[in-house]
Formats: C-alpha cells, sequence, structure tokens
C-alpha cells in the first residue's frame, strides 16, 4: 500500500520569488500545501496575486516568531521597535512569565484572526522555524486551534531509524542537532503521531533521491513532507531581513526544492485531501 502525502511549502507570504514558487508549483506541479505567514511584507501579495490562482492549494498558518513585525506591536516578546528579533533557542530559554505568555498568545491568535479576515481557510498550523514545538508555544497553539477548528497542527514525528538510513549521509551537524532536540521537546507535547515527517534531517535541502529512497521504503503511512522552494531570481531585495534569512533565500537549494515540486515519482502517490 502506498503512503499517502502532504507535500507542504513553507513560507508564503516571505518573498515574492517564494510566493511565485507557490503559485506554479500549486498549479503545475505536485504541491499540495503551503503554510501563509501573517506578519510579512509580501502576505498582501500572497492573498492577493497567489492563492485566488492556485485554488487546489490548501493553506495553513505559519507561526513566525523570529523575524518581522510582530501584529501585536511592542511587548515583552519584540524589540524596542516592535520587531520579532528572536531565534529558536532564545524563545527556548525565553523566561516564560505569564506576561510572556499572554504577549505569545496574543501575538499568534491576531496572525491567525488575519488569515481568517482574509477569507483563508486555514486547513493546518505549523511555525516559521518550528517554534510551535516548543512546550509552551504548543500549549497555546492546541489551545487555539481548539478554538477556531483547526484539527491538523505540524508534529515532528520522525522515525529515527528510518530517517536515519535514507537521510543521514547529507545530513548536516546542524541538522543532526536539531533533529534531536525537536523531538526531545516534541515529548512534551500532546501529538496525535498520525502524520510521519519528512525530514529534519535535511531541513531546507530536500533532494530526490534521498525522498523517494524513503517513500519507497514506507508503506501505507501519511507523510508531510516539508519544502522550502524560491525563485531566487526575484529575491534580490529583501534589506529588511536578517542576513541568516537573505542568505537562505538565495541558496541552490531553493531551486533544488522547488524543481523537486515537479518530479514525475509524485505521480505514483495519493495525496492527503
Amino acid at each position: 500500500m502506498k503512503n499517502r502525502l502532504i507535500t507542504n511549502a513553507d513560507d508564503l507570504g516571505l518573498s515574492k520569488g517564494i510566493n511565485l514558487a507557490i503559485l506554479r508549483a500549486g498549479n503545475e506541479g505536485f504541491l499540495s500545501h503551503a503554510s501563509l505567514m501573517a506578519n510579512t511584507d509580501f502576505f498582501i501579495h500572497a492573498i492577493q496575486d497567489v492563492i485566488p490562482h492556485a485554488p487546489k492549494l490548501k493553506i495553513g498558518l505559519h507561526i513566525n516568531l523570529t523575524c518581522c513585525k510582530a501584529i501585536s506591536g511592542k511587548s515583552s516578546i519584540t524589540d524596542a521597535e516592535g520587531f520579532l528579533s528572536n531565534n529558536f533557542v532564545k524563545l527556548l530559554f525565553m523566561r516564560k512569565s505569564d506576561n510572556v505568555l499572554n504577549d505569545l498568545e496574543k501575538e499568534i491568535e491576531l496572525q491567525l484572526q488575519k488569515l481568517l479576515k482574509n477569507n483563508i481557510e486555514i486547513t493546518h498550523i505549523d511555525g516559521h522555524e518550528h517554534v510551535h514545538v516548543i512546550p509552551s508555544i504548543n500549549r497555546i497553539v492546541r489551545k487555539l486551534a481548539k478554538k477556531y477548528n483547526i484539527d491538523r497542527i505540524r508534529e515532528i514525528n520522525e522515525n529515527f531509524v528510518t530517517t536515519f538510513r535514507y537521510n543521514f549521509r547529507t545530513a548536516s551537524v546542524a541538522n543532526l542537532i536539531k533533529l534531536f532536540l525537536l523531538k526531545f521537546l516534541s515529548s512534551f507535547n500532546h501529538n496525535k503521531k498520525e502524520i510521519e515527517f519528512y525530514t529534519i534531517l535535511n531541513t531546507c535541502e530536500i533532494n530526490a533521491q534521498n525522498l523517494f529512497s524513503y517513500l519507497e521504503s514506507e508503506k501505507g503511512k501519511t507523510v508531510e513532507v516539508m519544502l522550502h522552494p524560491s525563485v531566487r531570481e526575484m529575491d534580490g531585495d529583501n534589506s529588511n531581513l536578517d542576513m541568516r534569512f537573505r542568505e537562505f533565500l538565495q541558496s541552490d537549494f531553493r531551486k533544488q526544492e522547488y524543481e523537486l515540486c515537479f518530479n514525475g515519482k509524485f505521480k505514483e502517490y495519493e495525496f492527503l485531501d
């Protein structure tokens, strides 16, 4: 029995190149889902020029707590100018006082409400740089998902044995550490463990050989494949983003993951509605 797939493009709304890649991959390729950031410069472009023209794409909220301006304004989770200048480690070790937890919930809910106000039917929730996996934040996300009747929250439900067999040879040290950390943090969350995740070991560096070897080895599962496609040539001016995000947008792997969205081998699989 073949696996059922979710092919999800993260970061919709972060740049024009990402938006255009998701538009084409959703219409002409095998991209089934995309996760939209609510507080980015290209959010309006996404809701006006991408989503209405890619009717098959299912859209989720990509919670963003690590870049761009907070919708909720200046608070305990922003800098003095109201920007979310955090990273995963900073959020993980941030003292979660009642004030901080309230500010986190307010920002996440406002991001969610912004999608709803723009008539987006939210099918899932995940997080930019996986911040939604941090247990204190995950509890907020699950509370809001229940409140707004959103059934699916991304889980890092990745099998160590299988993923190491097919992805270890191309895994960076950073992604090895990331996998162990995210799996450890996930153990504190109330996960359904219904959908397997692919793959932290090759985060932002997914290649066809590893992916399809993995999918052929696994039978009868539902697997979410996380992708970060972009048309890099459209992403020359993103000076408002931190350097680490500008370097990410110009990586050769953005093209590799974009091209993967059109791989004919996906025809062999059923996609989750």
